[in-house]
């Protein structure tokens, strides 16, 4: 969901492979591919070494080992010290969960974006070590079988730009029950659509949807007019600018730059940018039917009555 960069990820790789050389001396010579490219292979060299792996997996089984080591907690260099230098935050599949890399206390677990098992030779490639929430790795995708074709890779690819969260209107009771709407993960892009599936995007963030009710209620709380004389009084004090004072606001970064830093930013930021969609839609026409359906609602207020949403929306939410 979230692309995994970093100003010295060319230093990191460099010294993953430096760190992990000299335990790897049985590394069979008649490999194709060099230690070196094995170990620092970028995620398309990655999936051109696991399709030559295919039916090899005997033959490098002793890899998974070698991981496993790397994955106890001890002196020299190991898995805690690969996740502490690249300070992925939150899970890069879900952006639920945090992943934060405390020293000798917790850490993000390691996916193998190619399944070990299928592919023990890429066990220690840099690029193919995703750092994830156990949710994501363990719960969810296992020993699944991912590709550079089949799902988005989290080193090179934005799931961001390809899929957008979208407040469903389910009917009037939006703005102070989550019995009001749903959540959709909107893309057409296929990869997106496989990890939306693997990792059952949709159904667990249908149970956030009380931070969207309240992104609602804040709308309200916060229209344009107040939010200027807040920018007014605090600018260059509390607040850098009306983006700084949006994110304080909303509780989630709002930046597409931004959103790894901290857990459920990406569903606030589309919200966001979705909410005047809704509030468009609302003014224009209130027919708010069921999902997949075009039915209006039998019973609603009185078009002149205040608590109709239609009224309440387009006095109180200005843009």
């Amino acid at each position: 969901m979230v692309k995994i960069t970093h100003k010295n990820i060319d230093i990191f790789v460099k010294a993953h492979f430096n760190n992990l050389k000299d335990k790897l001396k049985e590394f069979p010579n008649s490999c194709k591919y060099s230690l070196e490219e094995v170990i620092t292979a970028e995620p398309k060299k990655l999936h051109e070494i696991a399709e030559w792996a295919e039916g090899r997996k005997e033959e490098y089984k002793f890899m998974i080992g070698k991981y496993k080591n790397f994955t106890a907690k001890k002196k020299e260099y190991n898995a805690y010290d690969l996740a502490s230098k690249l300070q992925v935050n939150v899970c890069p599949y879900c952006n639920i969960n945090s992943t934060f890399t405390i020293e000798n206390g917790t850490r993000p677990e390691f996916d193998h974006f190619y399944d070990k098992a299928s592919y023990p030779i890429l066990s220690l490639s840099f690029y193919n070590l995703i750092p994830s929430c156990h949710i994501c790795n363990s719960s969810l995708k296992g020993d699944k079988n991912f590709s550079l074709k089949t799902h988005i890779h989290p080193y090179i690819d934005s799931f961001d730009e390809v899929a957008k969260f979208s407040l469903k209107l389910k009917n009037s009771s939006f703005y102070h029950s989550i019995e009001g709407f749903y959540i959709e993960l909107e893309t057409t892009d296929k990869r997106a659509k496989s990890i939306i599936e693997v990792f059952k995007l949709e159904d667990r963030y249908q149970k956030h949807r009380d931070i969207i009710l309240e992104l609602i209620q804040k709308k309200f709380v916060y229209d344009s007019s107040y939010l200027d004389k807040l920018l007014t009084k605090y600018e260059g004090t509390l607040f850098k600018n009306r983006e700084d004072l949006q994110r304080v606001i909303s509780g989630g970064y709002i930046d597409s730059n931004e959103i790894g830093k901290r857990p459920l930013s990406k569903l606030i930021k589309d919200i966001l940018e979705d909410y005047y969609n809704i509030k468009y839609k609302l003014i224009v026409d209130l027919n708010i039917g069921k999902p997949n359906q075009n039915k209006k609602i039998k019973k609603k207020p009185s078009n002149n009555s205040k608590s109709h949403p239609r009224n309440f929306w387009k006095n109180n939410l200005k843009a």
